[in-house]
């Protein structure tokens, strides 16, 4: 897999946070997808979601989801989602198609690899950018290289 230096910038973004499986990290996208119809909100821009380690559990990890929309909202019936302005990340380690690896957490394995042998220090964060083509699911997967640019 070809790897890559680039930002990712977003702008107006509906935020979901939560602590779950990492294997089911398809729930999140579920949701926001589901939240939006309902409230009637204009997506603008690819579901993306982040991933942290839990702390003490493997299986686990600290979701944050983002959809990109076409402005800011108040959703005071969903306490479980925000706005935020914006997001940016000035450089980050990139690889495409990331499923094409066992899961992409095997990506993710293949990224750290690449950051060792090239002497890069990387973020723990990591960001996977679901981007649909004729009908099929494409991973960007970004790992932020160390102080290179963070949430605005």
């Amino acid at each position: 897999m070809k790897m890559e230096t680039r930002g990712i910038q977003f702008d107006h973004l509906l935020v979901y946070k939560t602590t779950q499986l990492r294997e089911n990290w398809q729930d999140g996208v579920f949701l926001i997808e589901d939240l939006i119809l309902a409230e009637g909100i204009y997506q603008n821009g690819p579901v993306f979601f982040s991933v942290v380690p839990s702390k003490g559990e493997e299986k686990y990890g600290d979701f944050t989801y983002y959809l990109p929309i076409n402005g800011a909202v108040r959703l005071e019936d969903e306490p479980d989602f925000h706005f935020e302005r914006n997001f940016y990340v000035e450089e980050a380690l990139v690889m495409r198609q990331a499923d094409q690896a066992l899961d992409f957490y095997a990506a993710i394995d293949q990224l750290k690899d690449y950051a060792n042998e090239q002497n890069i220090t990387i973020d723990d964060i990591f960001y996977c950018v679901l981007l649909e083509v004729y009908g099929d699911i494409i991973i960007d997967l970004y790992i932020p290289i160390r102080n290179r640019g963070d949430l605005a």
